[in-house]
Formats: structure tokens, C-alpha cells, sequence
């Protein structure tokens, strides 16, 4: 069924970045080669990240990304799919050399290393049985709440809501089945995955979805100690082609004037007993029968709608910063610069990297680095106009676009930002942060490409961290 219906999945919008992971569980390559065999592992029934299809074969988001890397890379990758908790074990014992994707914890990074620049970002919240009666966890008390064993949602509640009896399951379809039969009240999901299985056992209408319990990002892990070969494979994976990368996603948009399964066999019985039976009374049947089920059509189209905008929005937005990131700013820079262009205005990009950001990490853990990263957002922000682009572009790495702003006027401002950060307390248990950045300056050109634009600003960038870091440097004229 699932090869069937694969194309009814919510609208899963992914920004595919810079990140993608490996670690060697035989000899590690050269410096300058990848690995010829890769193993995935990841779970047998995450719809639509990565699943088993009736045949047998893995399908998902994930895993077409990972084929698209191996395709480019002439490299092979073999998928073990199986059980959530089974798949993060066969990566801690060397089983698989890495993990395709999924939420960092303080509980798996104890045994995995996470490459940093996410995959994907999901939402996770709680489905709420209507006919229970139940609307919020406050009402759980000693009501079981329905998770997948070995999951972030499992770890989640078990810190934030130890209070509410958990009930266990080894995957999403289980989950759901259950909580439909009448077994549990309420589930925690990712939107997405609770969300194509509802649609699919028509049970939508009778779930409501509580308020949001998490955002996370969905990252690459391989086991601790075999990180060597995840920046090379990484790298490789942000050479792909957003064009290609944006075409296999397309595939997993759910097509909105699609009509459910039951419509059609409903409209073609009732008009069959009109047929038979006489056509005043069966009439009326057909009216009201085509009336509930237009409703409910309607009804589920736009919940369908509203999770389709909510998603596209979340793809675009970086979930610890809540500025826009990298998928955004790609899409937004090169408008600006048609507009540049257009109208002979001033265009200036702004490249910026925290300077000693890992040292943060390293010793203050990296809750307090995200603390840090979320600080310079706030504070970059308020300096600037409606106008201007900020984004996170990964990791450390930000990066604002300034219409109608020649590269002398955007120093100014970059200095006065820098200031600001400079001089803003930044306290961890007690002790002050140093916290500086380096950035670089590029003006645009009206022969200027944005691959030539951004490699400008990261000269000037790299010039900055080369005479001592904390300071703005100008791309010299003419690139």
C-alpha cells in the first residue's frame, strides 16, 4: 500500500546543506578520497524520512539524499533499515558507519558524534484522541502516552513529563494503530510522520494536535572516535545541485486536489441504488451522502493546507536562531541582487563567523554555544532595517545582505554590531564569555554571480581571521 500512496505524504520541505556524515568502520581513506562502500542505518518505518515499501525496499527523504550523494560520488551506500532503537545501536557497534538522520540528545552524544549542520528540521507534538475527551498533558495524569521506544519524543518526556505513564512501541505505524484502536489517548509524533498515517487510516478528524513540544534538527551521526571521514563526505553532499536536490523533494509533496480513496466507490454505490431503487428518496441520499463527505474533503484539505504553509515556513526558518537559513537565503539573494541590478542601487553581502566558536563549545558545553549563537542573533537583529537579510547559514556562520548599501556604509555598520557583541555580557556559571566575531565585506557588481559575490566576502572574511580575528575587512575592488 505504502507504494501505492507514497505520494500522499504532508509536504516535507528539507534544507539539505552542508551535512552530510560517515565514519569508517574498516581502514580509513586518504585525506582526499571517500569511502567506496557506506553503510546507512536508519529506521524501517519513519514515513516519509526513511521507510521499508511493501517490497522490501527502503524508500524516503533520506534515503533519496543518500543516493543522490552516492550517484555523485561514484561511491556505494547500502541501507540497513530496522527498528528505531536497533538502528542507533548498529552505529554504536560498528554495524553501520553512520546513521542517516536524526535528533541529537544528551543521552545519544554520549556515544555518537553529530555532525553539525542539520539535514532537515521536524516538529514533534502530541495527537490528542478526540473521542477521549482529552485537549492537553495536563489532563494525562495517569493516562499512558503513546512513544517509540529509543526515540528523541521517548527521551523528551521522559525529562520535561515524568509525571505521564509512557507506553512503548518499536515504530510509528505501531504507535498510530494503536492510539486509532482505542488503546492510548494520545501520541507524540513528528508532524509528518503522525500526519500521513492518520490520513491514511481516515482517522484524521477524530486527532487534534496540541501545542508544539519541540523543533529539532535532524543531523548525521556516526560513532565516537570514527568522525575522520564525515567532513570529507560532507563536503561532497554540499556540492550537490539545490535544482537536484529540490527535485526529490517535489516527489514527496502531497498533491492537494488529490481526492481520498472513498469518495469516488461512495459517488459510484449511490448512484447505482438511484438506479435501482427509485429516484426521489435515493436523491436525497446522494445529496446528503456527496454533502458530509464534501465536507469532510474540505475539512481535511485544509488542515492539509495549513500544515503544508507551517512546514514550508519551518524549512526556511533555523530553529535555534529563528532567523532565516540557508534554504532561505538562497532564495532571497538572488532576488535582491536582481533588484540591485535593476534599479542601479548599492548591494552589499556580509559574511560572518564567530571567532573561537569550538573552544566555547569545548568548554562550556554546547547548550551555553547555543546560548551564544542565539545572543548574536538577538543583537545583529536589532541593528538592522525591515529590508536587510540575516541569516544563519550554518553552524557559526551567518551572513546579512544590505540593499541600497555601498560596502563602506555596511563596515560602519558591521563595526557597531562588533561593538556591541564585544561589549555584551555573556555569563557562564558566573564567568564572562569573550565572545568576537570576524566578518568579511563584498559589494556587488552587475557581472557579479552570487557564487562570485559570496566567494569575495569569504576572501575578505578569511583576511579578517588572518590579521587576528574581531575585526571587518572590505573585499578588495573588482573581487
Amino acid at each position: 500500500m505504502i507504494d501505492r500512496c507514497a505520494l500522499l505524504i504532508v509536504t516535507v520541505v528539507v534544507l539539505f546543506s552542508a551535512t552530510t556524515t560517515s565514519c569508517a568502520v574498516a581502514a580509513p581513506p586518504s585525506e582526499s578520497e571517500l569511502p567506496k562502500r557506506i553503510v546507512v542505518a536508519n529506521s524501517s518505518s519513519w514515513i516519509p524520512y526513511s521507510f521499508l515499501d511493501d517490497a522490501g525496499k527502503p524508500r524516503g527523504v533520506l534515503i533519496e539524499l543518500w543516493r543522490l550523494f552516492a550517484q555523485k560520488n561514484n561511491v556505494e551506500v547500502e541501507f540497513k533499515l530496522v527498528e528505531w532503537a536497533d538502528s542507533i545501536e548498529m552505529v554504536r557497534n560498528g554495524q553501520a558507519h553512520v546513521h542517516g538522520g536524526l535528533i541529537s540528545t544528551d543521552e545519544r552524544r554520549e556515544t555518537l558524534h553529530f555532525f553539525p549542520k542539520d539535514i532537515l528540521r521536524i516538529r514533534t507534538l502530541v495527537f490528542f484522541d478526540e473521542d477521549v475527551g482529552v485537549r492537553d498533558l495536563a489532563s494525562m495524569r495517569d493516562m499512558p502516552m503513546g512513544v517509540i521506544a529509543g526515540s528523541a519524543e521517548e527521551d523528551f518526556m521522559r525529562k520535561r513529563f515524568s509525571n505521564i505513564p509512557l507506553k512503548l512501541f518499536p515504530n510509528g505505524e505501531s504507535l498510530i494503530k494503536s492510539a486509532i484502536d482505542g488503546e492510548i489517548p494520545a501520541f507524540v509524533s513528528d508532524y509528518p510522520t503522525g500526519y500521513y498515517h492518520l490520513i491514511m487510516q481516515h482517522s484524521l478528524d477524530r486527532f487534534e494536535t496540541g501545542p508544539t513540544l519541540f523543533t529539532e534538527p535532524i543531523k548525521i551521526a556516526t560513532r565516537l572516535g570514527d568522525k575522520g571521514e564525515l567532513d570529507r563526505i560532507a563536503a561532497s553532499v554540499a556540492d550537490i545541485p539545490r535544482a537536484e536536490i529540490l527535485r526529490t523533494l517535489n516527489k514527496w509533496l502531497i498533491p492537494e486536489a488529490e481526492l481520498p480513496p472513498w469518495v469516488w466507490p461512495t459517488v459510484v454505490a449511490s448512484i447505482l441504488a438511484l438506479m435501482l431503487a427509485g429516484i426521489g428518496v435515493h436523491l436525497l441520499t446522494v445529496r446528503r451522502t456527496l454533502r458530509i463527505k464534501t465536507q469532510e474533503l474540505r475539512s481535511s484539505l485544509a488542515k492539509l493546507s495549513a500544515a503544508n504553509e507551517e512546514l514550508d515556513r519551518l524549512a526556511r526558518l533555523d530553529g535555534l536562531t529563528e532567523v532565516p537559513n540557508r534554504f532561505a537565503f538562497l532564495e532571497m539573494a538572488p532576488r535582491e541582487m536582481e533588484r540591485a541590478n535593476r534599479y542601479e542601487r548599492a548591494l552589499s553581502l556580509v559574511m560572518i563567523d564567530l571567532d573561537h566558536f569550538k573552544a566555547i563549545n569545548d568548554q562550556y558545553g554546547h547548550q551555553t554555544g547555543d546560548a551564544v549563537l542565539k545572543k548574536i542573533a538577538n543583537i545583529v537583529r536589532t541593528h538592522l532595517r525591515p529590508s536587510d537579510v540575516f541569516a544563519r547559514l550554518g553552524g557559526e556562520e551567518f551572513a546579512m545582505l544590505l540593499p541600497e548599501t555601498d560596502s563602506q556604509l555596511a563596515a560602519h555598520l558591521v563595526e557597531r554590531i562588533l561593538d556591541n557583541v564585544v561589549t555584551t555580557a555573556m555569563v557562564h556559571d558566573d564567568k564572562r564569555i569573550s565572545v568576537s566575531f570576524s566578518a568579511g565585506i563584498a559589494e556587488y557588481r552587475a557581472n557579479d554571480t552570487l557564487d562570485t559575490l559570496i566567494a569575495n566576502a569569504d576572501a575578505a572574511l578569511f583576511k579578517s581571521k588572518a590579521l587576528g580575528r574581531a575585526r571587518v575587512t572590505l573585499a578588495a575592488a573588482g573581487g
